[in-house]
């Protein structure tokens, strides 16, 4: 027994020291590791402030500068059109004749009940003043062709709508009628555009009601055609909308290669404010948190998170107004696991 304990006695301290030995090399091993595991690698880009023009962007649709569905007052049979669809009509120009034939023939016969009356006051009214006939002969007489005059009018007028004249000189976009049918009297027969110039429409937020004046300048996109144009605001709504809080604008663009057609979609941006000086970063780095907006730099080899302030996205990048200057190196790869204070490498 007392041998046992002895060699018992011995082993003890050097388990102990073997033991301590290999504990504080793993430890040492392990504190290693974790140093380089809390570095993280990231690259930077060094920001600089830059001239900056902020605008609205919003989508619109072309619209014709002029548009008109024509009718007639005079309902009856379509005798001929003289333009096609598609055909340009100068304005005063006719597109279509109604059956008039009645019409003109009472035109014609109160044409000459009239030139007789017209005649015969003539001669009334020389005679009246050489007292040779009495007043009511001479009244009778004006009274008379008065009334024919009136009539002559009447008919005249109701014969000109048998005719549809272009109002305004314009391409005929449809006809909803053809040769030979009945068009009733009110409803549309023709469809007239001027696409020469065109109006693109769009609603504004009412945030910018001070900042949209007319006369301002804007862009025009249209993706179906892949083209951009330029334009200024011919008009301001004066109302909003109460259903999408907008209020309306016009742009005019000239259109004489007819290529911008009506109702394509257009994406319209009007300058509002320009910056001479402005921070942009790109907006995959901006990470959205519980109270707003953060990025990270790079401040002597620790992440740094940044609480920013948004004035505009434009694109790929945005616009920030508080929380940056010129010279921070912005971290663009590798921020999405960081966390403020931890240790950072640069690479290339």
């Amino acid at each position: 027994m007392n041998i046992v304990k002895l060699v018992t006695f011995i082993l003890l301290p050097v388990g102990s020291l073997l033991f301590t030995g290999c504990s504080d090399s793993e430890g040492k091993t392990d504190n290693k590791n974790k140093e380089e595991i809390k570095k993280v690698s990231v690259e930077t880009i060094v920001l600089k402030a830059k001239k900056f023009s902020d605008f609205v962007s919003v989508v619109g649709s072309v619209k014709p500068f002029q548009k008109a569905l024509l009718s007639t007052t005079e309902g009856g049979k379509i005798i001929k059109f003289t333009k096609d669809k598609g055909d340009f009509a100068k304005k005063g120009e006719t597109i279509l004749e109604i059956d008039n034939e009645l019409l003109k023939a009472n035109l014609d016969a109160t044409k000459s009940q009239y030139e007789l009356a017209a005649i015969t006051f003539q001669k009334q009214e020389t005679i009246y003043k050489q007292n040779v006939n009495s007043e009511i002969q001479y009244l009778q007489a004006k009274y008379g062709m008065q009334q024919l005059k009136a009539n002559l009018k009447m008919i005249q007028t109701r014969y000109n709508n048998t005719f549809i004249v272009a109002p305004f000189s314009g391409y005929i976009d449809n006809k909803f009628y053809d040769e030979g049918e009945l068009a009733p009297v009110g409803q549309p027969i023709i469809h007239l555009i001027d696409i020469r110039k065109v109006k693109i429409e769009a609603g504004i937020p009412e945030t910018y009601i001070t900042s949209i004046k007319k006369g301002d300048k804007a862009t025009v996109f249209v993706k179906a055609i892949n083209k951009e144009y330029s334009g200024k605001i011919s008009f301001v709504g004066t109302s909003v909308n109460s259903s999408n809080r907008t209020f309306p604008i016009e742009i005019t663009i000239d259109n004489k290669s007819k290529e911008l057609k009506p109702e394509l979609i257009a994406e319209v941006k009007i300058q509002t404010k320009v910056f001479d000086k402005m921070i942009t970063v790109p907006t995959e780095v901006i990470t959205r948190v519980d109270n707003g907006y953060i990025v990270y730099v790079n401040n002597n080899g620790v992440a740094e998170s940044r609480e920013v302030k948004i004035m505009k996205r434009t694109g790929n990048l945005v616009a920030i107004s508080e929380g940056l200057r010129d010279g921070d190196n912005l971290i663009i790869v590798g921020y999405q696991n960081l966390i403020d204070g931890q240790a950072i490498e640069e690479v290339n």
